[in-house]
């Protein structure tokens, strides 16, 4: 069980510096009672934009037990790991650090922001101290309804088990010494969103991703965000993030209508439902950091 940080309204589609407030106030409590009902250990990825303005919401996932992990330090498009150099990625990944781990301690897991990352992003983890990566989705196809899609094309030739990244690229194997944690995916993405978004799609690829999990020992990684427990009120104005027609149209108007879908307590009941039809499969849920120390076994 993972969880993504961060300042996006996912009324107005854009950062909003009100949405940390609302997150520790509502979004985290409704989350970590829920976690907490199932026993469920789980990972947060926070910007360090958030925890710089925050730092309150970090301290209440780290002393309710839960790892603290990495998000990048800004959620924006424009300062995306997969848009900006191997030296400013170093920096932002430091940058976050500086704010995360007096808060939390020693922040070894990383997940980019909206999952866009490149060649470079594996040394600069390296560089940075970083021992687990969760941005791939093994076999997940977005096309048109997500940023960075060019690069994203690549998860279909991904790995489906955690594996060693190459310092070539973040969908092979290799030695940097780094493990991979795919997220879910059955070309559909098995996060929040989809379960917001069409709940009984969740459940026909939940079938498929919960047997292969027990075939192959395959960890099942679901992401989700505690923006998603918000309750929004009246829909906002899709902000325009891309200047190209195609993008604007798909992730920005499109995507951003099926995302109002299910929020708030709405979404609360989901994951709960998901997560109690997870622990009478017989799962265990473990953080990153355990993961990682159990595959190195």
């Amino acid at each position: 069980m993972t969880n993504d940080v961060e300042h996006h309204s996912i009324s107005l589609n854009k950062e909003d510096s009100n949405i940390p407030f609302q997150i520790y106030q509502t979004g985290l409590p409704r989350l970590l009672d829920t976690l907490n009902k199932y026993d469920v250990s789980s990972t947060f990825y926070f910007t360090g934009m958030f925890a710089e303005q925050c730092p309150e919401s970090v301290e209440l996932v780290h002393n309710s037990g839960h790892e603290v992990g990495c998000h990048g330090y800004d959620h924006s498009p424009l300062r995306a790991f997969d848009s900006i150099s191997f030296d400013d990625q170093v920096n932002e990944l430091k940058k976050a650090k500086s704010f995360l781990e007096p808060l939390a301690g020693n922040v070894s897991s990383f997940r980019a922001p909206a999952l866009r990352l490149n060649d470079d992003t594996i040394l600069a983890l390296k560089k940075t101290g970083f021992k687990t990566d969760s941005s791939v989705a093994s076999q997940r196809f977005d096309g048109p309804f997500t940023f960075g899609s060019k690069n994203k094309l690549k998860w279909l030739s991904a790995p489906r088990k955690p594996y060693t990244l190459s310092y070539e690229s973040p969908t092979k194997s290799g030695n940097s010494g780094i493990l991979e944690i795919p997220i879910s995916a059955v070309l559909i993405p098995y996060i929040g969103t989809t379960m917001r978004i069409c709940p009984s799609l969740l459940k026909f690829i939940e079938k498929y991703i919960f047997y292969e999990a027990y075939k192959t020992e395959k960890p099942v990684v679901f992401l989700f965000h505690p923006n998603e427990c918000l309750d929004y009120g009246v829909k906002g104005i899709s902000t325009r993030r891309s200047s190209n027609l195609i993008e604007y149209v798909f992730a920005d108007v499109i995507r951003h209508n099926l995302k109002m879908r299910n929020l708030g307590l709405k979404s609360i009941s989901l994951l709960d439902e998901l997560l109690k039809k997870a622990q009478n499969y017989g799962f265990e849920f473990v953080t990153a950091k355990e993961f990682e120390q159990i595959y190195r076994r």
